[in-house]
């Protein structure tokens, strides 16, 4: 609470240990951190043990990696082709739906509360349905899952596709109609900030980009595991690349002084004969050479 009201850490926590001491408290306390967050390795091991075959890429083996736009929708997972021209959009589940079943939101007015919030985010709100299902707006299939209580530890919404659609357009969010039958080959679960993959009509895939959950506070576990248990409803293939930021080497830092106009060289440890282990009581000092 410290952080959220801007107060003196170091002073509250001293305060907080003086009225435990005065007042005769126990002098023994237990300091709970956070869980370590959730890694791409740890997804591996969840879908793995679901029979899924995953792997880990960089993001620089992967071709078809864009950076999102404010224009482009915050849309479904769904690889689907669209009618509409915003694919450089985060990918979600169900679009704006992805953040209601996160947090447990089943009501109109909360929906229309999480179109509010994308749009303050920088993002524009979408849900879709398709050119067969009856009615249109079914043809999402993560909301006809929701709806159906299908999704395990996630209540249904209140309302129908078509209310939920309804409630999306007069919000201020967008209704995209995707065309044709699901042929996704693969599915993405993008971990590198501020990117998607835009849909291919003829190489399908679904796009999960993992990061926005961060960006919108969600439960990362539960919005995986909902991912994997959607794409396994719809009879969606059990593979999984798992896309991750390319790692900073030595030669990304060359390139980066070269490009300032610096000379930098690239040498090993052995070549360097000043190199001492560092000592506890060695100062913490300025990068500056004069002697001191």
């Amino acid at each position: 609470i410290a952080g959220e009201f801007d107060l003196d850490i170091p002073k509250y926590l001293t305060a907080a240990a003086s009225t435990v001491e005065q007042l005769k408290g126990p002098l023994k306390a237990k300091i709970i951190v956070p869980s370590p967050a959730l890694t791409p390795e740890d997804v591996v091991g969840v879908l793995e043990g679901r029979g899924w075959e995953a792997d880990i890429v960089t993001q620089s083996t992967v071709s078809g990696l864009i950076g999102v736009s404010p224009k482009g929708l915050m849309k479904c997972v769904d690889g689907r082709p669209s009618n509409h021209p915003g694919m450089n959009g985060p990918k979600t589940l169900g679009g704006v739906y992805a953040i209601a079943t996160n947090r447990g939101v089943t009501d109109i007015h909360g929906l229309k509360e999480i179109v509010e919030e994308v749009k303050q985010n920088g993002h524009v709100p979408s849900v879709h349905g398709d050119d067969h299902a009856h009615p249109a707006p079914m043809g999402c299939g993560f909301f006809k899952l929701w709806s159906q209580g299908k999704l395990d530890g996630i209540a249904p919404p209140d309302f129908n596709s078509e209310e939920g659609q309804a409630a999306v357009l007069e919000a201020g969010g967008v209704y995209e109609e995707l065309s044709g039958a699901h042929q996704e080959k693969v599915v993405y679960i993008n971990f590198v900030p501020n990117t998607t993959i835009a849909p291919k009509a003829g190489n399908q895939a679904f796009v999960v980009d993992a990061w926005i959950a961060g960006k919108f506070n969600l439960d990362v576990p539960k919005y995986l595991i909902a991912a994997a248990s959607t794409v396994e409803q719809l009879n969606g293939p059990l593979k999984a690349k798992l896309i991750v930021p390319n790692p900073l080497t030595p030669k990304d830092v060359v390139g980066v002084l070269e490009g300032r106009g610096w000379e930098a060289d690239i040498v090993t440890q052995s070549t360097v004969s000043g190199l001492i282990g560092v000592s506890p009581k060695g100062l913490m000092k300025c990068v500056d050479g004069r002697p001191s």
